[in-house]
């Protein structure tokens, strides 16, 4: 056990309001910045003290050891809660093929897109896979991120979907002590290309359902349960019994939701209680209602709208109806080749309408709800032991403004 008192800090962003108002409506306010700010950090206890370092007691010094962080900031991590970090592979070539006006649903029908990720992960070996994805972690790891969500869904096959997992779990436990990692069984990401009539799509939803689910939960192989609920993908029955199962095996549920057209998703992820509905470029006023009355979290994706050249979600929509809002990298090879959770908020602000603290808190506070983890993680309280980053810069706004800054991160406790 070690105890250290950082102090001396430019800012301590603390999203005391943020926790306060649950990620809703947030403003500079609730950020609960403090200048010149001093936290106490035990390393088996988390925080024990939180304040202005020139109001440090006395008895809270003592025997710590102290770091002044002056011109420095220090925050909760960031939470990425939507990537598919482990595949095998490469797409780079797609975006070649994008440039010359094809379509992500042209190229997932000529073979490219998921299904060409899930041909080269197949072929890779459990090790392959695993040293891929744990120079992934690190690469996040570097850029603030302390909690991140790691789906399954290049396999569409047991063999493969459980090699995935296992990776995912192998790299839980290796960085238990640097990072909290959550793993989603995704194995509904797509139809397998051998499945090629709407039989063939049932019956692959029996496996999933019958064999999939009940072996993910019987080796503890996932936290949750995610559906590409989507246009050419699976629909509203399919997905439907997908996710009931899930719950009836204790996963927590989640859905890519209104990303490809308004198939109804934000609806289903409120009907079900979903912890968040991700996307949501083409949802409705219906949509956005339903999932206010049921608290669900808006996950959003700027990067993959970004990248795909498609329309934004429609934020001051959302935002009017109370929901929370959560930022993500979906860090994936095909649509969203990037861990940059400061680009993300960067894009956020830009294009999307965001405000500077909105995506502040949506990239820490809104994550961690969106995994069900925000008692532990977003927020810097006495009593807690969230996740925490340092970086070397003089304000979260700078975090935002220098876009995709290579080096601001120093450390992630």
């Amino acid at each position: 056990m070690a105890r250290i008192l950082y102090t001396d800090l430019a800012e301590l962003v603390t999203n005391k309001g943020v926790v306060r108002k649950g990620g809703v409506g947030v403003t500079e306010a609730d950020l609960g910045i403090i200048h010149d700010g001093a936290l106490l950090w035990d390393t088996s206890n988390g925080i024990l003290w939180i304040g202005e370092t020139r109001k440090i007691p006395a008895k809270t010094a003592k025997g710590a050891r102290r770091v002044r962080l002056k011109g420095k900031i220090l925050t909760p991590a960031f939470t990425d809660c939507h990537t598919h970090l482990v595949f095998g592979g490469s797409r780079h070539n797609e975006l070649a093929l994008r440039l010359e006006g094809a379509t992500y649903q042209q190229i997932a029908a000529a073979g490219g897109g998921i299904i060409s990720s899930v041909k080269a992960t197949r072929g890779a070996t459990e090790a392959e896979l695993y040293r891929t994805a744990r120079e992934r972690l690190v690469a996040a790891r570097s850029l603030g991120i302390g909690v991140l969500e790691m789906k399954s869904g290049y396999g569409l096959d047991w063999p493969t979907e459980r090699k995935l997992l296992r990776v995912a779990a192998k790299l839980k436990r290796e960085f238990r002590g640097k990072m909290t990692i959550q793993s989603t069984f995704l194995g509904a990401h797509a139809f397998p290309a051998e499945a090629k009539s709407p039989a063939q799509h049932d019956a692959y939803v029996d496996e999933i359902v019958d064999n999939m689910i009940p072996k993910v939960a019987i080796e503890k192989l996932a936290d949750a349960c995610d559906v590409f609920f989507d246009e050419g993908y699976f629909d509203a029955r399919q997905t439907r019994r997908i996710l009931k199962t899930a719950t009836r095996y204790g996963l927590e549920i989640k859905l890519h939701a209104d990303e490809l057209a308004n198939t109804g998703g934000a609806a289903l992820a409120a009907e079900l209680g979903a912890l968040s509905a991700d996307h949501l470029l083409k949802i409705d006023d219906k949509g956005i209602a339903a999932m206010a009355s049921r608290a669900i979290v808006a996950v959003l994706l700027p990067v993959t709208a970004f990248y795909l050249g498609l329309g934004y979600a429609p934020v001051a929509r959302m935002r009017k109806a109370g929901i929370c809002f959560a930022l993500a990298t979906d860090f994936n090879p095909g649509t969203a080749p990037c861990l940059h959770m400061p680009f993300v908020m960067s894009l956020a602000c830009l294009h999307m309408g965001f405000t500077m603290p909105e995506a502040f808190a949506a990239a820490t506070y809104g994550g961690a709800r969106a995994l069900g983890l925000h008692a532990a993680h977003g927020s810097l309280r006495v009593g807690s032991k969230p996740r925490i980053a340092v970086f070397n810069c003089p304000s979260y706004q700078a975090l935002i403004a220098q876009i995709a800054h290579p080096a601001l991160c120093e450390a992630v406790l």
